[in-house]
C-alpha cells in the first residue's frame, strides 16, 4: 500500500474522522494528501507532539545522561589534542574517533570556533591560542546533547564575558523550574550578559532530544510553560558591542521540581588558560 492509502483505509476501518499530522505544513506528498483528504480531516499536530516528547521518561533520561558522558569524554579528547599551531582537523580527530567508537555513528555535529568573530574553522585552519569546540552528539540511545568549554588564553574582555556565564549558570538553577515560561528563563539568564553590555546572538537555548533542536526554544515571546523532565541545551552567545570578542559554551540541563540541573560534570571554566 501507499502510505496515504494505508492510513485512509485504517481510519475508515476504525471510524476515525480526524488525524493529527506532525509537519503538515511542510511535508506530505500530494499522493498521500489526496488519499487521506477524501476520508478524514487532517489537522496539524506539531505543538502537541513537541510538548509530549519534550518531557523525558526515566529511560530516556538514562540515554540522555549516557550521551552527556560520551560528550564529556570527547571534550577531554579534544582538550588533550589541542595545541596552538595544530590544524582544526588534527585537534578534532581524536574526539570524532571516540564518538564513533562509543556508538554515535554519524550523529555528531562538531565544529571549532576561532578568531575574534568566532568563525567556523576549516579543516586546514591552524588554531591559535584560544578556541571553542562546539560539540553536539547523540549516543547509542539517539538522544542529542551539547557540552563544550572554551580553551586557551582568554583576554580581559573574554574573562568579563565569563563572569556573565558564571552568573547565568547560577541563575539557571532556579529559573529552569516547572511553571516558568521559556521567555521567563530567557530573560533571567540573559540579564547578566545584557547588563554588562553584551548582545546575545540568538535564543539562549532550546529543547533537545532525539532531534537536535526541538520546541520550545528559550527566547523572547515564547510562552510555553516548562515541566519537570524537560531537557534543554543552553548556550548564550555573548557578543561584544564591536562584534569582535565572543564567548560561546554549551551545557545540557534537566528541569526538575527543585530547579535546573546541569547534566555535565565538566566544571564551568575556561580550560588551559
Amino acid at each position: 500500500d501507499q502510505p496515504g492509502e494505508h492510513l485512509a483505509a485504517t481510519a475508515r476501518d476504525r471510524g476515525w474522522s480526524r488525524i493529527g499530522v506532525y509537519g503538515l505544513d511542510y511535508i506530505m506528498t500530494v499522493r498521500d494528501f489526496r488519499a487521506l483528504d477524501a476520508s478524514v480531516d487532517l489537522v496539524p499536530f506539531d505543538v502537541e507532539f513537541d510538548l509530549a516528547r519534550a518531557v523525558k521518561s526515566e529511560a530516556e533520561l538514562e540515554s540522555v545522561r549516557a550521551s552527556v558522558r560520551i560528550n564529556e569524554d570527547g571534550f577531554d579528547a579534544f582538550l588533550a589534542a589541542y595545541e596552538p599551531g595544530k590544524t582544526a582537523a588534527e585537534v578534532m580527530a581524536p574526539a570524532e574517533e571516540l564518538f564513533v567508537e562509543r556508538g554515535c555513528g554519524r550523529l555528531t555535529m562538531n565544529m571549532v570556533l576561532v578568531g575574534p568573530e568566532f568563525a567556523i574553522a576549516k579543516t586546514e585552519t591552524v588554531l591559535g591560542d584560544f578556541v571553542v569546540p562546539s560539540l553536539e552528539i547523540a549516543g547509542p540511545g539517539m538522544h542529542w546533547v551539547e557540552v563544550s568549554r572554551a580553551i586557551g588564553k582568554a583576554d580581559t574582555e573574554t574573562l568579563r564575558m565569563f563572569d556573565a556565564y558564571e552568573e547565568y549558570h547560577k541563575v539557571a538553577r532556579t529559573a529552569l523550574r516547572p511553571g516558568a515560561t521559556a521567555s521567563d528563563v530567557h530573560r533571567a539568564v540573559s540579564k547578566g550578559f545584557t547588563e554588562r553590555g553584551y548582545h546575545l546572538g540568538h535564543v539562549t537555548g532550546h529543547s533537545i532530544g532525539m532531534t537536535m533542536i526541538e520546541h520550545p526554544k528559550l527566547g523572547e515571546g515564547v510562552e510555553t510553560e516548562l515541566a519537570a523532565g524537560m531537557v534543554f541545551s543552553m548556550h548564550p552567545h555573548a557578543i561584544a558591542s564591536d562584534g569582535k570578542a565572543c564567548l560561546y559554551m554549551q551545557d545540557t540541563w534537566l528541569v526538575t521540581d527543585a530547579g535546573g540541573e546541569p547534566l555535565s560534570r565538566l566544571p564551568l571554566r575556561i580550560f588551559g588558560g
